[in-house]
């Protein structure tokens, strides 16, 4: 979920909104501040103006008492105003609406200077008795005489109130744009990504064979473009897979048909074992549904079956034609055609599958088989199934080194041998086999 690209293009929105609106925000917030300030100093610039006049007309006429009542009611005219105070040309302090402070050298603590218009008005930061403001000096001029100057301080709470109210509803607004935002960005993610998500759907059927169908194309822009020439691409591989299927179906086929005939021409070197291959074949199938094999291990068990004599083709005439019992040396000579089939096999790689079961497929359950003297689960599945249905067949078979027995003979050295020469699971499935009605079947289309 959290690796999708959904979930990333979500994301990216989401930031990328966070991003501009955490900006618009300082950025109106400055604005704000900065429109507040320069109001507030419009206004300083203005009361200065105004009193200056009125304060030079009192102190021409030395009317000191106009200028203490001038300080003191502009004081309390406003509650942001923080001081006023009228000095002359030498600085000392001819009125204030803090009467103590009447008679002594104006001196206030004045930080960065802010503004300074031609007139000589200035504006400067002011800090003092824990409050913070602006401090405002106008010159006193009266009938082109300079008389003095008049200083105001002005609070910045209302500047800081303003600043606070504007924030509040900003972050308010904000968080409502983004919470209107989260919304967006999920329906307009899924609208974005939806078409990708069918590719990447598509793709993946297409890869385990499961695409059957076109993805639905809803949009005219690149992704629609690409989601056409995935359904061409997908009806092409399509195409082409279902023509491979049935060349490799044609292949398995004819390959299947050449052995059978391979294994037909192996045995018709000896009229009496015509035939065997195919019925050990059809034996082992049945023994390997009952053994709970799988449809294509069945399909590797019948070609091994058939293969199982191949070394027979390095076998002379005069051993194979024999009537009556082999010699010791061509006895020996016989028991090599499993090591002759395995040796044949190897030649061709697709055939290497089928190497084990013709190989062993005369190795004994107790070990005392040939060629390697293989012993209980050494000896692999296929060949365990394959001795057998071989010795099956060839006991109820004409041979010139033994009598045919009868099917009950046949399962009664079947049962003699288990554990010695057969595995005791497959030999008692067998037998089980052979006892169905089933078995009758098969043994009838085997003869005919």
């Amino acid at each position: 979920m959290f690796s999708g690209i959904r979930f990333k293009l979500s994301v990216v929105i989401f930031l990328l909104i966070a991003a501009i609106t955490t900006a618009s925000s300082f950025v109106v917030t400055d604005i704000l501040y900065h429109f507040i300030q320069d109001e507030l100093i419009k206004r300083g610039f203005s009361i200065g103006s105004s009193v200056a006049q009125s304060a030079g007309y009192s102190m021409l006429s030395d009317d000191s008492l106009a200028l203490d009542n001038l300080a003191s009611k502009l004081k309390g005219s406003e509650d942001d105003i923080l001081f006023v105070s009228v000095t002359d040309k030498e600085g000392k302090i001819v009125a204030d609406s803090n009467l103590g402070m009447k008679g002594t050298t104006f001196n206030v603590e004045k930080g960065k200077l802010l503004r300074k218009k031609r007139d000589g008005s200035r504006v400067w930061e002011y800090k003092g008795n824990q409050k913070e403001g602006y401090v405002f000096s106008v010159p006193i001029v009266f009938a082109d005489r300079n008389l003095g100057e008049f200083y105001i301080g002005i609070g910045t709470e209302s500047l800081v109130a303003a600043q606070s109210v504007a924030r509040r509803k900003i972050i308010t607004v904000s968080l409502f744009v983004l919470l209107i935002g989260a919304v967006g960005i999920f329906f307009l993610s899924a609208f974005i990504t939806k078409p990708i998500e069918r590719l990447s759907e598509g793709v993946s059927k297409l890869s385990t064979g499961e695409y059957s169908g076109e993805i639905r194309v809803v949009s005219r822009d690149e992704l629609g473009q690409l989601t056409r020439s995935f359904n061409q691409m997908a009806q092409l591989i399509t195409d082409q897979k279902s023509n491979l299927e049935r060349h490799a179906r044609g292949l398995e086929d004819a390959y299947v048909a050449t052995v059978k005939v391979l294994a037909t021409a192996i045995d018709a070197r000896d009229p009496r074992t015509l035939g065997h291959s195919a019925r050990v074949a059809r034996l082992s199938v049945l023994l390997g549904e009952r053994a709970g094999l799988r449809y294509e291990e069945l399909k590797d068990l019948e070609m091994a079956c058939l293969f199982h004599d191949v070394g027979k083709i390095r076998t002379p005439d005069s051993i194979l034609h024999k009537e009556g019992s082999l010699s010791d040396e061509e006895t020996l000579i016989m028991m090599k055609h499993t090591v002759d089939g395995a040796d044949i096999l190897k030649l061709v790689e697709s055939l290497h599958k089928h190497i084990p079961a013709v190989l062993y497929h005369h190795e004994w359950y107790n070990g005392k088989g040939y060629p390697y003297g293989l012993r209980g689960e050494e000896i692999p599945l296929f060949a365990a199934i394959l001795s057998i249905t071989d010795a099956y067949d060839a006991m109820t078979s004409a041979r010139p080194y033994n009598h045919t027995r009868t099917k009950e003979q046949a399962i009664g050295e079947l049962r003699l041998y288990k554990g010695q020469q057969f595995a005791p699971q497959l030999t008692d499935l067998f037998i089980g086999i052979l006892r169905t009605a089933e078995d009758a079947g098969v043994r009838a289309h085997i003869e005919a």
